[in-house]
């Protein structure tokens, strides 16, 4: 289904040239207030948390499709807050999510009111959000709150972000010894850049994804390290020649961030790792020596958002609304439903919630999310992986 969704899609923008973007979308350009689907009945995002508990103690119930465990957090205190509706969750990986709500969809069963998912290089906006399986909502009385690109340009409101970037063991360095991406392909580093399998996680590869696509400013950035234009070695571009360099540098694939973390953080290790900048909270549980280096040039890294949608014909629409107004935080901020989801490594991007990391969300040195790029280019740069290893 997906082969064949993805198909169609590619036949559709192969049609319509070069010129559209992600942000540019129609599944991201309605206002505020208003879902991305023809099917869903309950359109409006106008209503009062009062009104909508009034319908929502009626239905009774909410059902979770989650890629995070941090809704059964939020989930215990919107029970405290709201009795008499029941917040049931289930944790499905992003991937397996698309499959499953696509054949529920395609059987008539339309069973999840709320989805909680991470992107899938691009495939969530390409094959559930622009056919309107999952349901861009955003409560006017919160959007004035909300920061771009997820207020209007993005594909949905993502309730928090994380990015991959690179951590040091702070026993062995007293500060980031890595500024320049292209460090890591110096004599300094051979054999010592270790990573999460990118062909295990889409989200890693949607890193050197967008490196690929952002090929001029890892040109510049290479420029700007050695002094002089780079000269590409049978690759197409400079995200690429970087992919190719770091494995002739001795890149180690692990098979997760936390294994990265743990070969670099529990000794005095001179090595550095790409990971999971929200894996920055469990310092203290696993006993790492690590700190995330957030300003690399040319950019640190690109988002990987947690999105918040309701599904496409959800069963309790009023509870699936109120209850994506609670994770938000409500309309000050200060809804304990946000608070599992604003932590140190993650960023909640709503220019009244203080974050708890020393950066704010403005500040971050980020590329773009370009859902639309990475969709039709991911193949080609996991090839181009495959082939390195």
């Amino acid at each position: 289904m997906a082969l064949i969704l993805g198909t169609a899609l590619l036949l559709t923008a192969c049609g319509q040239g070069e010129g559209g973007t992600a942000g540019g979308s129609d599944a991201s350009a309605k206002p505020a207030g208003t879902v991305q689907s023809t099917d869903t009945a309950e359109a409006s995002g106008s209503e009062t948390p009062e009104a909508l508990y009034e319908q929502a103690k009626k239905e009774g119930k909410v059902i979770v499709y989650s890629t995070s465990g941090r809704a059964n957090d939020a989930a215990e205190t919107f029970m405290k807050q709201y009795p008499g509706i029941k917040i049931e969750v289930s944790k499905v990986k992003s991937d397996e999510m698309m499959d499953k709500v696509t054949k529920e969809q395609d059987a008539g069963q339309f069973n999840p009111d709320v989805i909680i998912t991470k992107e899938v290089s691009g495939a969530v906006e390409e094959e559930m959000v622009k056919p309107g399986r999952y349901v861009k909502y955003l409560p006017e009385d919160l959007a004035e709150k909300v920061d771009e690109p997820y207020r209007t340009q993005a594909e949905g409101y993502a309730n928090y972000l994380e990015f991959r970037t690179i951590f040091y063991n702070t026993e062995h360095y007293k500060s980031a010894p890595v500024t320049n991406w292209w460090d890591l392909t110096t004599p300094e580093f051979k054999g010592k850049v270790y990573t999460a399998d990118p062909l295990s996680s889409p989200a890693f590869m949607d890193l050197f994804t967008t490196m690929v696509i952002h090929s001029d400013d890892m040109a510049a950035a290479y420029k700007e390290k050695f002094g002089k234009d780079i000269e590409l070695h049978g690759t197409e571009n400079a995200g690429y020649e970087f992919i190719q360099q770091l494995f002739n540098n001795g890149l180690v694939v692990l098979k997760g961030s936390d294994d990265v973390l743990d070969a670099i953080g529990k000794a005095n290790s001179d090595a550095v790792g790409l990971a999971v900048s929200g894996d920055v909270s469990k310092v203290e549980e696993k006993g790492w020596s690590i700190l995330p280096i957030y300003d690399i040039k040319p950019k640190t890294s690109v988002p990987d958002s947690g999105y918040l949608f309701l599904a496409n014909k959800a069963p309790h629409p009023a509870g699936a609304k109120l209850f994506i107004r609670w994770m938000m935080g409500e309309k000050d901020g200060q809804g304990e439903g946000m608070a599992p989801f604003n932590e140190v490594g993650s960023w909640v991007p709503r220019s009244d919630v203080k974050t708890k990391n020393e950066v704010a969300f403005e500040d971050l040195n980020l590329w773009v999310f370009d859902g639309e790029k990475l969709y039709f280019e991911a193949p080609k740069v996991r090839d181009f992986w495959i082939k390195q290893k």
